[in-house]
């Protein structure tokens, strides 16, 4: 009887180790550190893409960006705004300095303001969407 407990209890010693070592730390949840999310910048617009950040959503207050300024590329973003030079297109040439806008970026989860090098340009942040809030499109009045 003896013998059957300690092969019973050496059984179930080797069946749990290989179940310890799989076990998952973060209950299912990856900590993916390159996830991107949706930055949400609302400020003041100066050409050509230059925008002084008033508020944000939580990623935008958290990474320090609220009064820097920042440079966006517009070259890939959507634009909402109103045709004021007449061309029969949206374009970033519609917006004006001293526009307030909001701009959506997706941006690495957790990113920080750096300051730039003296002597340095910043690095320009890619955006996905640029928002006209002084002159919005004629169908948003």
């Amino acid at each position: 009887m003896s013998k059957r407990f300690v092969c019973a209890l050496l059984g179930a010693a080797i069946l749990a180790a290989p179940a310890a070592a799989a076990g998952d730390p973060g209950h299912g949840k990856s900590r993916n550190t390159g996830k991107k999310v949706t930055f949400v910048f609302r400020g003041t617009f100066t050409a050509p893409g230059t925008v002084e950040v008033r508020s944000g959503n939580a990623h935008v207050r958290k990474g320090g960006f609220v009064g820097q300024k920042i440079t966006f590329d517009l070259a890939t973003a959507r634009v909402v705004a109103a045709d004021r030079n007449g061309d029969h297109k949206v374009d970033v040439a519609d917006v004006g300095d001293g526009d307030a806008v909001l701009i959506q970026a997706r941006i690495t989860k957790g990113t920080k303001y750096t300051a730039p090098a003296e002597g340095e340009t910043a690095e320009a942040l890619v955006a996905r969407k640029l928002i006209d809030r002084t002159h919005p499109p004629a169908g948003d009045q």
